[in-house]
């Protein structure tokens, strides 16, 4: 019988915590903190149960957002940093990047200061490098 107690136990903590959720405050209008099963959590506000307002996403591989969101989306001005070091700050447009922006290649020392339209650089101010930026999966 407590093999059975905690077998049972064990199983419902399992099932738990293995399903997205809201962990902190009001993930549906206000502020709150949701987390992913996957481990990705969204720290910010709310509007309707998405992302709206200002706020910070960090994925569970590593990388990190830090901005504005509209509608869920990554929208107006924001930070993010891949786990490889390299950081975009600029403008976005539904989750791409565009607009006027500064991307730097943490490996290579290089950074780039200028347009972007959907992800892809627009002109060609690009110091010590032509590559063009890597994007979030």
């Amino acid at each position: 019988m407590k093999l059975f107690t905690i077998t049972a136990i064990l199983s419902f903590v399992t099932c738990f915590n293995s399903y997205s959720q809201c962990i902190k405050g009001n993930c549906y209008k206000g502020h709150g903190t949701f987390q992913w099963e996957n481990k990705d959590k969204y720290i910010g506000g709310w509007i309707n149960g998405l992302p709206n307002g200002q706020g910070k996403f960090l994925w569970e591989n590593g990388d990190k957002y830090m901005g504005n969101f509209e509608d869920g989306k990554m929208s107006g001005q924001g930070t993010y940093k891949w786990e490889s070091g390299n950081t975009y700050t600029g403008q976005w447009v539904e989750d791409m990047m565009s607009g006027r922006g500064t991307f730097y290649w943490d490996k290579e020392g290089a950074t780039y200061e200028g347009f972007f339209a959907e992800d892809k650089i627009m002109n060609s101010e690009t110091e010590d490098s032509q590559g063009v930026p890597e994007i979030a999966p």
